[in-house]
C-alpha cells in the first residue's frame, strides 16, 4: 500500500511539536509492514501568507469579527492543497494521512476524492477554549463558527478519522456525529525513550519543556518553587523564553531530537508540566517513557495520558498552592 504520510509541521512555538509526529510513524514502519511511504509538510509560512492568516483587522479585531482563527485554518489549507498537488504530480499514493485535519478545509475536489485519513489531537472548539488563551469576547463563538463548519464537513468525508485520545474522540463525535473515528495515538519509539541509570545528585532536579512558556505554565512552576531554587531542588527549563537567571535554574535551547534532551528526559526526578493549554504534549509520554515522575494539569487530553492520575499527579490549572504540594509530596 502506497500511504503518503502529510504533515502540518512545526509552527514556530513549539519545542516537541508536530515534528515528533513523522519520527513516530517513520519507527512504526520499521517494525515491518507492507507500507510504501512517502513524507511531505508545509513549510514556514512566508511573509504574505502569515499577514493574511494572522494580522489584526483593526476595528473588526476589537469587535470580534476579524475571523483570525477562519483565516489561519484556510491560509495553511491552501498551502496544503498546493504542497499536495505537487506531490501528487510526481506520485499517486492509495491512501493520503494528513494531521492535522485543520489543514483540510479547504482541499478541492481532486484531493477530497482520495482516500483520506485525518489526524486529530484537538478539535477547532476544544483549542480555542482552552484557559491559556479562550476569548471572553461576547462574538467568540460567533467568529469561530465557520471554521466548525468546515471542520465537521472535513471530518465527515475523510474515510477514517484517527483521534489521538478518548478526549479527542469524544469531542470528534460530538461536532461529526457521521465521522468515522477511530482512537489511536500515533506512539513513540521505546528504544529510544527508556530509562537509564541516574546520577546522584545533592538536590532533586526536575525538568519543565514548554516552547509557549507563560502558556504551559513555566511562570507558575517558577513561581511556587520561589526561594527553594538552588537551595532544596534544582529545574532545568527546556524553553525558546527569555527567563531572567536564576540559583538553581539552567535554560536549555534544544531541538526535539537533542541527546541532551534525552539525557534530561531520563535524569529528572521529576517532569512538571502545569500547563493552561496543551491538546496532547508529546513531552508527558517522553518523560513517562524514560521512567521519570510527571506531573501536570488536568487540561485537553493530559488526564487521557496518565490514566486520569493514575499513572501521574494531576492537578487543576493556576491552582499554584495544589502545584507547590504535589511538587513536596512527589520528592518526598
Amino acid at each position: 500500500m502506497r500511504v503518503l504520510f502529510f504533515n502540518e509541521g512545526n509552527l514556530g512555538s513549539h519545542i516537541m511539536g508536530q515534528g515528533q509526529l513523522e519520527q513516530a510513524v517513520r519507527t512504526g514502519l520499521e517494525a515491518g509492514t507492507d507500507v510504501e511511504a512517502r513524507f511531505a509538510g508545509l513549510t514556514p509560512m512566508g511573509r504574505l501568507a502569515n499577514a493574511a492568516a494572522s494580522r489584526r483587522l483593526g476595528p473588526l479585531a476589537e469587535s470580534g469579527l476579524d475571523f483570525a482563527t477562519l483565516r489561519w485554518h484556510l491560509v495553511q489549507s491552501l498551502r496544503t492543497r498546493r504542497a499536495l498537488e505537487r506531490e501528487l504530480a510526481s506520485w499517486q499514493p492509495e491512501v493520503l494521512h494528513i494531521h492535522s485535519h485543520s489543514v483540510t478545509m479547504a482541499l478541492g475536489r481532486r484531493l477530497r476524492a482520495q482516500p483520506l485519513a485525518l489526524s486529530v489531537d484537538a478539535t477547532v472548539g476544544e483549542w480555542s477554549s482552552m484557559p491559556a488563551w479562550r476569548s471572553e469576547h461576547s462574538r467568540a463563538a460567533t467568529a469561530l463558527a465557520p471554521s466548525q463548519a468546515l471542520e465537521r464537513h472535513a471530518l465527515e468525508r475523510a474515510g477514517l478519522t484517527l483521534a489521538w485520545t478518548a478526549w479527542t474522540r469524544a469531542a470528534v463525535e460530538r461536532i461529526a456525529p457521521r465521522a468515522r473515528v477511530l482512537e489511536h495515538h500515533p506512539g513513540l519509539d521505546l528504544e529510544r525513550y527508556r530509562p537509564a541509570p541516574r546520577v546522584l545528585r545533592m538536590r532533586p532536579r526536575l525538568l519543565f519543556v514548554g516552547g509557549r512558556f507563560l502558556e504551559k505554565g513555566g511562570e507558575d512552576l517558577l513561581e511556587v518553587l520561589g526561594d527553594d531554587l538552588g537551595e532544596r531542588v534544582d529545574l532545568d527549563l527546556v524553553t525558546p523564553a527569555d527567563v531572567r537567571p536564576r540559583r538553581g535554574l539552567r535554560v536549555h535551547r534544544l531541538a526535539p531530537s537533542d541527546p541532551q534532551l534525552l539525557e534530561l528526559q531520563q535524569q529528572a526526578d521529576l517532569f512538571c508540566l502545569p500547563t493552561h493549554g496543551d491538546a496532547v504534549p508529546w513531552a508527558v509520554l517522553e518523560a513517562m517513557a524514560c521512567g521519570t515522575p510527571v506531573l501536570s494539569t488536568r487540561i485537553g487530553g493530559i488526564p487521557d495520558l496518565l490514566d486520569d492520575g493514575r499513572a501521574g499527579a494531576l492537578v487543576a490549572h493556576g491552582d499554584r498552592r495544589a502545584l507547590r504540594e504535589a511538587i513536596d509530596a512527589l520528592l518526598a
